[in-house]
């Protein structure tokens, strides 16, 4: 049942949660020195501080070209105002490096402003006079942040190829270019050639997965992404995504394993954690789940999604006097109309683990009204309406349930039959008895009990016996009950008392009926209807 409650929850909660942009922030190495290429590379792995720290120290040897690497990690993090200011440092250090000029223009394009984006990539690029393969990616890169340049960002990126084929950030950008033309097979390709052209670069790899994704392909997704972390071991985004195909394959246990290691990996903390324990809850490691879940909903920020999968847990745990405390600030934060079924289901089942029937019908209601097709919760919305006696609302529930088969099902009839008995409605009680008889092909395998509660519904029906329609039924009943009469003594007894009168009321014929008296009596000596009968005759 909690599978299919989860997929909107999992959009929400995802939120806020640090995520590789396919396109727009790239994070490139444009053949800069290592230091460089290994703090950009923090916040490539989700470690912006680290990288943002690594990168002000290097700006601060007063290189033009570490002011660029330094604004384009500020871009990365979000951080554009600092990014322009570094930039501009650049341009007034060397104003003939293309760089600080591509990252100007970077800035415009992100702020919609083609003419300013347009004159600052022009300059960047005839500065260095469209030779230097560094400034053309980042010119490319640049124009790849708005998909209306992509014809631009093509020309410069295949320019930068032909200096340089096995510039593994030119196949990748490349590759960003053809997946925004919606080519995939030219795009897989490009990150191929990125990938081999850096055995140790994971975003390559993690891309075509990505790529993958489009088409539903959870295999060769998770192929692509293993050859992502086993390219780089701390690659934090294929870790993330592993996680949520594992999920979406129902494999609760990898799951949790990659989402550990990315929580390992990644700065930010809060959202990895939250994520984790909703895998510990879909892999049944309720402890751990709630013991993150506790520190979650503490946050100040924190989610109200959070106390539901909280509440889910506890529940599933069996500890259902806290699970109703969670529900209850969980529907107390939430607005009604972000409610959904699951929501109230699962409170429902908690209330019914509680003893509090009435309650619980309520929720199960609720739950059935935004999500009529949960077979599971129509089945016990029904079960707790018989258990309070509710018959006649269990009747119209066991209908509703029975409408959600794609076959008639004989379990559910019986039940129909049932709930229209005890409301006393023999009538319809009759007929889905009557269903049951009839679906069952084999009508050996036919319990006995539904040829009593057939013969009982109609006995009902024909209580003056006129017609004797329940006789053929309580026929058909002893005839299955005799093989066990310990077991079915009472019904046996039921049914003796019926034919007896049958055949004085009905066949006015005494020395059959006599023959029935004697049997109850054989069964029970002291049985009063048999015995003033028995007295009766012989007076």
């Amino acid at each position: 049942m909690m599978r299919s409650v989860q997929s909107r929850d999992f959009q929400m909660m995802s939120k806020g949660v640090l995520t590789l942009a396919l396109i727009a922030c790239s994070l490139l190495t444009f053949g800069q020195s290592p230091e460089t290429k290994k703090a950009l590379r923090f916040i490539d792995i989700e470690q912006p501080s680290k990288g943002i720290e690594a990168l002000e120290k290097l700006a601060a040897s007063g290189k033009s070209s570490d002011q660029y690497y330094l604004g384009l990690g500020y871009l990365r993090t979000g951080q554009k105002d600092k990014a322009a200011a570094a930039f501009d440092k650049g341009i007034s250090i060397n104003e003939k490096d293309g760089l600080n000029h591509a990252g100007k223009g970077h800035i415009k394009v992100l702020e919609k402003n083609p003419t300013e984006a347009k004159l600052h990539l022009d300059k960047a690029l005839t500065v260095s006079k469209q030779k230097d393969v560094g400034v053309l990616k980042a010119v490319g890169e640049a124009y790849l942040a708005d998909s209306k340049y992509l014809l631009d960002a093509l020309n410069v990126l295949n320019k930068a190829k032909t200096i340089n084929q096995t510039d593994a950030d030119v196949n990748l950008l490349l590759g960003d270019a053809y997946l925004m033309q919606n080519n995939g097979g030219e795009a897989v390709s490009s990150y191929e050639r990125a990938g081999r052209s850096d055995a140790k670069y994971g975003k390559p790899h993690h891309r075509v997965a990505l790529v993958y994704k489009r088409s539903r392909n959870k295999e060769l997704m998770i192929e692509h992404l293993n050859q992502a972390v086993a390219a780089d071991p701390e690659y934090a985004p294929a870790y993330k995504d592993l996680g949520e195909t594992y999920y979406l394959k129902n494999e609760a246990p990898k799951a949790v394993e990659a989402q550990e290691k990315y929580f390992n990996i990644t700065e930010n903390k809060e959202a990895a954690r939250y994520q984790l324990a909703f895998y510990y809850l879909l892999a049944k490691q309720f402890d751990k789940a709630n013991t993150i879940f506790k520190e979650v909903i503490n946050s100040s920020n924190a989610s109200p999604v959070a106390l539901k999968y909280y509440a889910y847990s506890l529940f599933e745990q069996g500890k259902f006097n806290e699970a109703r405390g969670v529900f209850e600030q969980y529907f107390s934060k939430m607005k009604p109309e972000e409610l959904q079924a699951g929501d109230f289901a699962y409170y429902g089942q908690t209330l019914e683990k509680l003893g509090l029937d009435s309650l619980a019908n309520e929720n199960f209601a609720r739950s059935l009204d935004l999500d009529s097709a949960q077979t599971n919760i129509a089945d016990l919305h029904a079960k707790t309406l018989m258990k309070r006696k509710k018959y006649a609302e269990a009747a119209d529930a066991y209908a509703q349930l029975a409408s959600l088969r794609q076959a008639p099902v004989s379990s559910d009839f019986w039940n129909i039959g049932q709930a229209h008995f005890f409301a006393e409605n023999y009538p319809l009680a009759d007929s889905a008895f009557n269903q049951v008889i009839a679906l069952q092909t084999d009508k050996t395998k036919i319990p006995a009990a539904v040829y009593l509660f057939s013969a009982r519904a109609k006995a009902n029906i024909d209580s003056t016996m006129s017609q004797g329609i329940a006789k053929p039924m309580y026929d058909a009943y002893l005839e299955k009950a005799l093989l066990d009469p310990e077991k079915n003594k009472k019904g046996i007894l039921e049914t003796y008392e019926y034919l007896g009168a049958y055949y004085i009321f009905k066949e006015k014929n005494v020395e059959q009926a006599k023959t029935f008296y004697q049997k109850i009596l054989a069964i029970e000596p002291k049985h009063a209807q048999a015995n003033e009968f028995m007295k009766t005759i012989k007076g």
